[in-house]
Order: structure tokens, then C-alpha cells, then sequence
């Protein structure tokens, strides 16, 4: 803790409901700005320093990485529909299919659908303008130029393992690497990882047309991920797919994740897209709250979770504290902070077992890998003192909130709950957290429903930013 998140350089791609990879991506950021007008929306593209294996193997890092979940078999419901059953109600085309856009036309015209309905609510007034069709491009290994774009002067080498979108004299232009940043993303993914930037950059489109560019380059990053996830939720309420499963939430929380900023990155630089936990964050605001909120964006106060390192020795060991140093730090941390939520708190000690059990999180997805699961299991403890159900679905859900809630005065400075000086949270800790979380959900995949994950880490937000009391308990 004290500071950050080691790089993983080992990538994997994702077995059955596709929650591995995360444990194992590095990202390679391009740039992000806005000038003129022009919105260079570039996604990163986890990347890698050996071949991926193929779907559903497993490599001996992730075989040790396992958490288990401490629960009973039986399960309480969580507020995502998990049921698949019924007709996908698909709006009338506004547009034509883009030819360009290769096997992600129909995507584009259900996109663009949902813009149809909704850019006033956005925007404040006004009507959606469709894109030309001839600029909306999947760009091939075989493509030799791009449609002209004056201002932003796009190139094929921009559009590499990228996602853009851009504003240009000649139109708008959507532009993405089909043959390598798509086909990993769909590999990795399913249909949600490319239907998640798809929904991104024409947020960007939007933005432009509202006029919503006047904002810092974080603050138009995560109003796109706010957007794409207003258009998750609309068409998650129309069984339109991939979003008429219940899984595709939990996919799109790995996806979202896996364009974060590297950890120590600023808030405050020209190319900040924010953390991976940031911008789970917007994209859930959109799905819960829709389009007006996230067109509110520049106007309330977002709890930003990306800071640099303190200095360069931080910097240098990637802000990871040795795993006994962090035992020793941060579970007396505990102890006095969940003192104060139950007068007769006993203390917990941790078993070498459970030790054993941690190290290999700890070395493979950092330092705050440890302290969620610790978190965790302080958080149950407390259920189980306070009489409150302590296993299943629903009792996980309110741990991982008293979690998010152990977490926010390490971050947040709050002298009152930090009974321990020089003890705080470091760059990328929170993105610690959800990785964690998706470890968790992988290894206990036959015990909970599909969406569980996107529960959960709206959960650990709802903690961290709302603190003990959001909790129930």
C-alpha cells in the first residue's frame, strides 16, 4: 500500500465466463486530447511479452492465484437480472448498416439508435446527426488510408491498437483497429469488449455534437465511459446483445479495467483516460443513472482515484510493500478501524494458512490484493458479531462494500478514521481491488450468478465513496 500495482507481463485470455485476463495484462496507453475540436479517443490494448494461451487454459500463475470464497453453497439473489428469457425489443434503424464498420455495423446502428432517443436528455436540447456512412471504419492490416481528416491529420499508424474518434472539416470520423485491437477484445471479451469501445468513442461523437468538450481530458474520458454505460443499461433493458446476458456486465467490468491508466499516471496529464477503478466507476454511472448524469460530469465533483507516486522509490517498486511489511501495517489498521464499528471488537489474528493463501495475489496482482482479501475478511467478522448474515451472494456484496469503506480514509485522509500514521493508499491499490474481485469471481464462478461481478464492485465503490454506513451494517 504506501504506494501501487506491479505489472503483470504474462497475458491470458479468459476461460468460459472470461474473467482471467486482467490478472495478467500490461497496457500500452496512446495519446488522449482535445484540440480544436479533434477528440483522439485511443484506447489501450493490453499487451504482451508471450504468446496468450488459448481459451480455458490455465498457467501455473493463475492455477496458485486462487481466493476462496468462504460462503455456503446457498446464494441470495443480487439486483442484476440474470434472466434471459424474452424477446429483444430492437428499435427501428435511424441509419443504414456502415459497410465499413466490417461485422460491427449492426452494433453501430443500435448505437446510434440509442442516440436517436436519447442526445436531448444529454445534451440539453437538440437531435442526434448520424455519422457518414463512409466514416465509420474498421481499419484492416491490408488498409493503405484512412477517409480524410484535416485537423487531425489520422493516419493508419494512429489507428494501431487504437480506437479514435475525431472531428474533422469532411465529418466526423469513428475509426478502430479491426484485425488486432478488436480480434484481441473479442477473444478476451466476448462481442461486449468491442461493443464497449464502439459505445466509448461515439460518446465522443456525441460529446462533440452537444458541445461537451470543454472539459479537462479525464473528465471527456470518463463522460464517454458514463455514456457507454447509459447505452449498456438501454440496451440491457431491450435484451439486445450482448447485454440480454447478465455475464456481459461482469465482461465489460474486466473490459472497461483493462484501459486504465498505468498506475503513478496524473489525473491532471493531456492523455488521462484515469484508473481502471475511475473509470468502472463512470461507466456504472451511466448504466444506474443514464445519460443526464453523465452530462453532469463536468459540473459535480468526481472521486477521483488516479494520483502519481510520491517520489522515485515509490516509483521503482511499482508502490508495493513487502508482504509481511503489509501484514504487519495494515492489520492492526483494521483492528482499530473495525473497533470503532462494534464496542467489542476481539482483534483478528491470521492464521499461516490464510497467509499462504495470499502471498501468490500478493506477487501476481499487488500489494492491495492482500488487503482486499484481509478487508474481506475483516468485514465478515463484523456480520458475524453483529447477528447479520454472513454467507451467500447478498452477505459478499455488503463485505465488499465494508471493504470499499475500510479503504476510503487511506485515500482520503480522514484523520479521525486513520488510526495509523504513514499508512495510505497508493497508485493503482483500487485497481488492486477490483482485480481481486474479478480473482474472487473467477475462482468461485460455479457458486455465484452471472453479473455478480458488476455487483460487487459497484459495491466496493459504494463503500469507498459513501463510506460504513451505505453499508447496513
Amino acid at each position: 500500500m504506501q504506494t501501487g500495482s506491479i505489472r503483470i507481463r504474462h497475458r491470458h485470455t479468459w476461460p468460459t465466463r472470461g474473467l482471467t485476463a486482467l490478472l495478467a495484462t500490461t497496457l500500452v496507453l496512446a495519446s488522449c486530447g482535445v484540440d480544436d475540436g479533434v477528440v483522439d479517443a485511443a484506447v489501450g490494448l493490453p499487451t504482451s511479452t508471450s504468446d496468450s494461451p488459448s481459451p480455458g487454459d490455465t498457467t501455473d500463475d493463475t492455477a496458485e492465484l486462487d481466493i476462496p470464497l468462504d460462503t455456503a453453497p446457498g446464494r441470495t439473489e443480487t439486483t442484476v437480472d440474470t434472466d434471459t428469457s424474452g424477446t429483444a425489443v430492437i428499435p427501428t434503424a435511424v441509419t443504414s448498416v456502415p459497410e465499413s464498420a466490417g461485422a460491427w455495423g449492426e452494433v453501430i446502428v443500435l448505437i446510434e439508435s440509442f442516440w436517436d432517443e436519447n442526445f436531448a436528455a444529454f445534451a440539453g436540447s437538440g437531435t442526434f446527426t448520424p455519422l457518414d456512412r463512409d466514416r465509420i471504419v474498421a481499419v484492416e492490416d491490408a488498409t493503405t488510408d484512412l477517409p480524410d481528416c484535416d485537423f487531425a491529420q489520422i493516419g493508419t499508424v494512429d489507428v494501431e491498437d487504437n480506437a479514435l474518434a475525431a472531428a474533422c472539416s469532411e465529418g466526423q470520423l469513428i475509426v478502430w483497429d479491426d484485425d488486432d485491437l478488436f480480434a484481441e477484445l473479442f477473444q478476451d471479451f466476448g462481442t461486449t469488449g468491442p461493443t464497449v469501445v464502439l459505445a466509448h468513442e461515439m460518446g465522443h461523437a456525441v460529446q462533440y455534437q452537444a458541445g461537451a468538450l470543454r472539459n479537462s481530458t479525464l473528465v471527456v474520458e470518463q463522460q464517454a465511459d458514463c455514456l457507454a454505460g447509459a447505452y449498456a443499461a438501454w440496451a440491457t433493458d431491450r435484451r439486445i446483445s450482448p447485454f440480454d446476458s447478465a455475464a456481459a456486465l461482469d465482461s465489460a467490468v474486466g473490459a472497461t479495467v483493462s484501459f486504465r491508466d498505468h498506475p503513478g499516471a496524473s489525473a491532471a496529464a493531456s492523455d488521462a483516460h484515469g484508473s481502471g477503478f475511475d473509470r468502472v466507476r463512470a461507466f456504472q454511472d451511466g448504466f444506474d443513472r443514464g445519460v443526464g448524469y453523465c452530462g453532469q460530469y463536468g459540473d459535480i465533483g468526481l472521486p477521483i482515484t488516479e494520483f502519481p507516486f510520491q517520489d522515485q522509490e515509490d516509483a521503482d517498486t511499482g508502490g508495493n510493500l513487502d508482504f509481511e511489511a503489509l501484514i504487519d501495517l495494515v492489520n492492526p489498521y483494521f483492528d482499530a478501524l473495525f473497533a470503532t464499528r462494534h464496542n467489542e471488537w476481539p482483534g483478528m489474528t491470521i492464521s499461516e494458512e490464510q497467509l499462504d493463501g495470499w502471498r501468490n495475489a500478493h506477487a501476481q496482482i499487488g500489494d492491495n490484493a492482500t488487503g482486499t482479501a484481509m478487508a474481506l475478511m475483516f468485514a465478515k467478522r463484523l456480520q458475524i458479531l453483529e447477528g447479520a448474515q454472513s454467507e451467500g451472494e447478498g452477505a459478499l456484496l455488503q463485505q465488499a462494500c465494508l471493504a470499499g469503506a475500510a479503504f476510503a480514509p487511506l485515500i482520503f485522509e480522514d484523520a479521525e478514521l486513520t488510526p495509523l500514521a504513514g499508512l495510505s493508499l497508493s497508485p493503482g491499490d483500487m485497481d488492486e481491488a477490483v482485480l481481486t474481485m474479478i480473482r474472487i469471481v473467477e475462482t468461485n464462478q460455479d457458486r455465484l450468478d452471472d453479473g455478480f461481478l458488476f455487483e460487487a464492485v459497484a459495491a466496493l465503490r459504494t463503500g469507498f465513496t459513501q463510506g460504513f454506513d451505505s453499508c447496513g451494517i
